[in-house]
């Protein structure tokens, strides 16, 4: 007889299926009882153990033993001829039918009847990423834990508490976690739970209170899991310890938590949850510290953050969160203009390099790491790095956001708004969210949608920097330059340290015609920032409107032969005012001199353009205009022309709605075309040109061959005429007296 037969002839097959049905129905009550009575999670868990140890001693005593009528025996004892196994198997077909029907009718009662209706939460993440609609999940959010120390300093702990826990939960598979910046906009206000809950889209959260006693060296967390429907508690604790537990501590909450929630934590749940980095005391109270510099983002504020991350290293190198923190902190310096993209790059790309050959799944590291492929030049790399990153955490709002930045400045504009509109939705109170939402809109004219984002920055964070700076440049690209100064000169009372910010307002009076404001505002951006880029462009500015022509050539030439770190395209506006001052003395040679080195395909033989030639488009044509002053018998202007016009179209809608009407006012003008070229200066002026009409029409190598055309110097004359009146608005605004 097979071993098979054997064992269908003595129940072992029957005996397992009935254990094992038995088994997950009584672990389905149990789950539903301990949570009612809110046992620890450690009595579930020891329960699945003895139910699964058990099912070996049953299978054994299937086999080993018969159930006869008189009693239990050694099945070797009992006479085939005289076995009751086949009366004993119907019997356990009778329980398992009725077992299966108990466990099938429970499973239908707790899937539709007990269970909330589901919503589709991730309508965008599924058209954006592929991802399948999310639901039916759990949705939290945790909000700023409450610090009730004796020491008001300590606030940035429990704060810092509060985000780690939040980046533990956001593990948990089945779990929706609001963002770390959705729900730190709610710290301190005394809203209802259940508006907090409705405005984050969350159905529980989760609130606390941390007293830390450092002369104790001890810690007393108190939390409360609230559902948002009807305000009720679902669970709370406090948990009273050693500072040195703090890790367990989060583990444990983050446990409890999904226990109340009723979320099954599977095995990839739990690999993650154990992926929670620890640290000694010393390293985590520097990384909380820093993480508080950080998220507050002002220049000062940066710097502080990376030494703070720095010393946390020094105490555990191999502490990733910190690693992961002084890599964001150097990224945002680059921002700034504070460090160059180069040492940001050379300090930054091999500690990612390290965290992810630690933790290749780490979805923040890969982010960064797309960033950093960007900032060198990459996209290839770097999109392939997004999507990668995206693929394995694909509700990451943070990715989504800087994905869609990055393909919104490579001229994928709708593709690019799609994926910031859905970590809008997915973070709808994260500050730099809602800054790429306004600041993306705003450079498209998109007023009405730009003006909300930017409202809410200042609404739940009034001392940054980005809901003013935001506000101003909403205004700047519709065209109200005495707005957009009003805007930034806000923006600098937050961040008084941000001397671009300080110099574009020199470059706003240059504008608006006042030269006295303006040098005011230089002089405070010289004083912190002299030999930075945005400083040297807007005092190139200063120079050309007070006719310095021999200043403003010698700056420009100083600033190229130092090969500075291009800002926002300073690079090739100093190259701009080089030509210019260069061509008013009759050397066109010296004016092409940096075109040469800057964009050499465009003198080449195969005229071989680059990936990159958008970027390039405004050079190539001072080339060709250069030229046609320079040479004019050579037929490389005209060859340079066709291609610029073949691509007028094809550019960036970031840079202004009036740009193609410019690059085809100066395709006309070098072309000799001068009715044409003043028509489409006009156009430009009908889409709200204003912002560095100066540079264009009066500065620039191209128009000034118009000078002698009466439509350009009627259009002179009108953004004069505009400019009076948005001066004199800007000085009420402002309260200036004059």
């Amino acid at each position: 007889m097979s071993l098979f037969n054997e064992l269908k002839r003595r129940n072992v097959i029957r005996v397992a299926i009935a254990y094992i049905v038995m088994a997950w129905l009584v672990l389905q009550v149990a789950d539903v009882i301990l949570n009612n009575i809110t046992a620890p999670g450690w009595v579930f868990k020891v329960l699945m153990l003895f139910l699964a140890i058990g099912l070996p001693f049953a299978v054994f005593f299937a086999w080993a033993f018969e159930l006869t009528p008189e009693g239990l025996k050694r099945e070797h004892e009992v006479e085939r001829n005289q076995s009751v196994t086949p009366q004993t198997g119907k019997r356990l077909d009778r329980i398992i039918i009725i077992v299966l029907a108990v466990a099938l009718g429970y499973f239908a009662v707790d899937k539709f009847l007990v269970q909330a209706p589901k919503v589709d939460d991730s309508s965008s993440i599924a058209r954006v990423t592929g991802e399948p609609p999310a639901d039916g999940y759990q949705s939290i959010a945790v909000l700023p834990f409450v610090n009730i120390s004796e020491d008001t300093g300590n606030e940035y702990f429990s704060d810092g508490l509060t985000e780690e826990l939040l980046n533990i939960l956001s593990k948990i598979k089945e779990l929706r976690v609001a963002g770390r910046t959705s729900s730190f906009a709610f710290k301190g206000k005394d809203d209802d739970l259940r508006i907090i809950g409705e405005k984050l889209n969350v159905r529980s959260i989760l609130e606390g209170s941390v007293r830390k006693d450092d002369k104790r060296n001890r810690v007393r967390i108190t939390v409360q899991l609230v559902n948002v429907a009807d305000g009720y508690h679902q669970w709370s604790e406090t948990y009273d310890r050693e500072l040195d537990d703090i890790f367990a501590i989060q583990d444990e909450i983050a446990h409890a938590v999904a226990q109340a929630l009723r979320i099954t934590l599977l095995g990839e749940d739990e690999a993650r949850l154990e992926q929670v980095v620890s640290t000694e005391i010393n390293a985590y109270d520097l990384y909380l510290l820093a993480l508080q510099g950080l998220n507050e983002g002002s220049y000062a504020s940066l710097e502080k953050a990376a030494g703070q991350f720095e010393q946390a290293l020094a105490l555990d190198p191999a502490f990733t969160p910190a690693k992961l923190g002084l890599v964001n902190a150097w990224s945002e310096l680059a921002k700034t203009g504070s460090i160059t993209s180069k040492e940001a790059l050379r300090q930054g790309v091999p500690l990612l390099e390290e965290v992810l050959e630690e933790q290749p799944g780490n979805s923040d590291a890969r982010i960064q790491m797309a960033k950093f492929r960007n900032l060198e030049g990459d996209h290839e790399a770097a999109e392939a790095a997004f999507i990668s990153a995206l693929a394995a955490d694909p509700r990451n709002a943070r990715g989504l956001q800087e994905y869609g930045r990055f393909l919104f400045d490579r001229g994928q504009v709708a593709e690019g708004m799609e994926l910031i509109d859905a970590a809008l939705e997915i973070e709808p109170y994260a500050i730099r969210v809602l800054w790429d939402h306004c600041y993306a809109n705003a450079l498209m004219q998109n007023v009405a949608a730009a003006l909300p984002s930017c409202a809410r920055i200042q609404e739940i964070a009034p001392e940054s920097p980005l809901g003013w700076y935001g506000w101003g440049t909403i205004h700047l690209n519709a065209g109200d330059i005495a707005r957009a100064a009003k805007g930034f000169s806000d923006a600098i009372k937050r961040d008084p340290a941000d001397y671009e910010m300080a110099a574009a307002m020199c470059g706003f009076w240059v504008l608006l015609g006042d030269a006295e404001q303006a040098q005011l505002w230089q002089q405070r951006a010289d004083a912190i920032g002299a030999d930075q880029a945005i400083p040297i462009w807007n005092r190139l500015k200063l120079y050309l409107f007070r006719e310095q022509h021999e200043l403003a050539r010698d700056l420009a030439g100083q600033t190229l032969e130092r090969k500075m770190e291009d800002r926002f395209g300073s690079n090739s506006f100093f190259r701009q005012v080089w030509a210019l001052e260069s061509a008013r003395i009759g050397n066109y040679q010296a004016a092409l001199k940096p075109y040469r080195e800057a964009v050499p395909w465009a003198f080449s033989t195969s005229l071989e353009m680059p990936d990159d030639f958008q970027g390039q488009i405004w050079d190539v044509i001072r080339i060709a205009g250069l030229l046609k002053l320079a040479e004019p018998m050579s037929g490389r202007p005209e060859q340079l022309l066709d291609i610029i016009a073949g691509r007028v179209d094809q550019q960036n809608p970031r840079w202004g709605a009036w740009n193609p009407d410019l690059t085809r006012a100066a395709i006309a003008t070098i072309r000799g075309e001068r009715d044409v070229a003043v028509n489409w200066l006009n156009s430009a002026w009908d889409k709200k040109w204003r912002v560095g009409w100066r540079d264009q029409l009066l500065d620039e190598v191209i128009f000034i061959q118009l000078a002698g055309e009466p439509g350009y110097q009627e259009l002179v004359a009108r953004f004069e005429s505009d400019m009076e009146r948005q001066r004199e608005e800007a000085y009420v605004l402002m309260g200036i007296t004059k």
